[in-house]
């Protein structure tokens, strides 16, 4: 009786001191959605100053069209963002991480007196897109 209580005794523990943070294996890891995250903010931007400016385009198709460049540049799907999005919203202590590390990203172009950046990747495959027009 005594070896059966230990038994449960350990079990118990052994399960109430699981990692409380670890993500499930369908969300995306958090430095993947700080990647993601980052793009989607910069796509944001690009079509708020350069392509919602004119009047002759579908608004909506030209965002599902470049915020869907952005997933398939960190090969994900809309709905494994907003799974993962979800899971993160659910979980503010993960999120706030994420969105503290976005906003200790640097914003100074490179020799502007900022750290080197690495180049924007979506925002070249989308004025590449946009000078073909």
């Amino acid at each position: 009786m005594r070896r059966l209580s230990l038994f449960f005794f350990s079990l118990f523990f052994l399960i109430s001191c699981k990692d409380k943070e670890q993500i499930p294996r369908d969300i995306l890891p958090k430095e993947k959605m700080q990647e993601v995250l980052w793009d989607l903010i910069n796509a944001g931007e690009f079509l708020n100053g350069y392509i919602m400016i004119k009047d002759s385009i579908d608004k909506t198709a030209e965002s599902v069209k470049i915020y869907g460049q952005v997933f398939q540049l960190h090969h994900i799907t809309k709905e494994e963002f907003d799974k993962s999005y979800l899971y993160y919203r659910e979980h503010p202590v993960l999120m706030k991480l994420i969105l503290d590390s976005l906003s200790r990203k640097p914003t100074v172009p490179p020799g502007q007196g900022g750290p080197p950046r690495k180049e924007d990747s979506i925002l070249r495959k989308v004025l590449k897109d946009s000078a073909r027009k």
